[in-house]
């Protein structure tokens, strides 16, 4: 009976068989790449995703050199022989060689988890860079080192220290939103860019990503109102070139660290504030 409905579906032009053959080659070649990936990884290790990417396979195809072959990044967590040391999580990259896979490229470090793993042009030369992100603890944060293809193997460029990252790109470039805790859940903020030697503050890219700041201190000062909330929010609006909004926020936190007779809460505002006058002047 399946056959028959098989048949009528090819014939009537509802499925089509090409259709059918590409899928399939499709699931092989995942097969083989997944072997390929699990006879590469170390002894004792076991294949991981990144936590802060929405992919959950534990590898990825990515052309770095722009030659129309893409290479493997695979991540992997090589598990500590001796408890409770930490683990080492790693990354390989395979590339394809006279229809032989070969590593050319590894890096591994101790850490508590794998926080990122991607490639993205981050440099702006039209190439993708490798971004590997571990979480070092929940105190220290995560770390992110960025690799540039470099004759056949990748060099680091750049190392960012976070405890929250995200990408942000409009049509001159891709820049990383970091943002390092100050207290409890409060995060300065700063987006960087590549400048062609570092990465750098971009005072661009952070205006358009100002919203998203914004709306996480809103939705935590409408369940709770402690000052470091509007002092970390004043910081952002300044940057973001929001002077009356920072003016408002700086004034509220003021209020509230004067209730609670903080004094070094107010000294911070205050030296927030002759930021603020700075950035004013500078503007006009």
């Amino acid at each position: 009976m399946r056959l028959i409905v098989f048949l009528i579906l090819i014939t009537f032009g509802i499925l089509d068989p090409t259709t059918i053959s590409v899928k399939a080659e499709a699931n092989h070649n995942d097969e083989n790449i997944l072997g390929i990936v699990k006879e590469t990884i170390p002894t004792d290790s076991v294949l991981i995703s990144p936590e802060n990417l929405n992919s959950t396979k534990p590898y990825q195809l990515h052309d770095f050199n722009n030659d129309g072959h893409k290479e493997i990044i695979i991540n992997y967590k090589l598990i500590a022989k001796k408890q409770p040391n930490p683990s080492k999580f790693g990354a390989i990259i395979l590339k394809k060689e006279n229809d032989k896979w070969t590593k050319i490229w590894e890096t591994k470090a101790q850490a508590v988890g794998l926080e990122y793993s991607g490639a993205v042009d981050i440099t702006g030369d039209g190439i993708e860079e490798y971004l590997f992100g571990l979480t070092i603890g929940a105190s220290a944060g995560n770390t992110l080192k960025i690799y540039k293809w470099n004759h056949n193997s990748l060099n680091m460029i750049a190392e960012v220290s976070f405890h929250m990252m995200e990408l942000v790109s409009d049509d001159k470039g891709t820049g990383i939103a970091v943002w390092q805790r100050y207290i409890a859940d409060t995060y300065f903020v700063d987006v960087l860019k590549w400048n062609g030697k570092q990465l750098v503050f971009n005072e661009r890219l952070f205006s358009k990503y100002y919203p998203a700041i914004e709306k996480f201190y809103k939705d935590k000062i409408s369940k709770m109102n402690p000052w470091f909330y509007w002092y970390t929010l004043a910081d952002a609006q300044i940057k973001a070139n929001f002077f009356s909004k920072a003016e408002i926020s700086i004034n509220k936190g003021i209020t509230l660290a004067k209730q609670s007779s903080l004094d070094d809460a107010i000294e911070n505002f205050d030296q927030l504030a002759v930021k603020l006058e700075q950035k004013k002047k500078a503007a006009n």
